[in-house]
């Protein structure tokens, strides 16, 4: 997962991309992850993003995949 993600941001700054890598630690709350989610989706300056997956077991990975913006779903997961 941390070579796919260095390979990604490699790849998104050489294809002119600005990035931001936001890590959070394996006891991260569903609620904290839903915020921040929350705070992209709504942020202007923000065109797409990504949430690495799998999540922790207890986050509902499918109610996170839901949450992102469909519009800023680099990954193309939201239904």
């Amino acid at each position: 997962s941390e070579t796919y993600v260095a390979s990604k941001m490699k790849t998104g700054r050489e294809l002119g991309f600005e990035d931001e890598l936001i890590r959070f630690e394996d006891n991260v709350t569903e609620k904290e992850l839903l915020d921040t989610i929350d705070r992209l989706n709504n942020d202007d300056s923000v065109d797409g993003f990504i949430v690495q997956l799998p999540l922790p077991k207890h986050i509902d990975e499918q109610k996170i995949i839901e949450a992102i913006n469909a519009n800023k779903d680099v990954d193309g997961f939201h239904p």
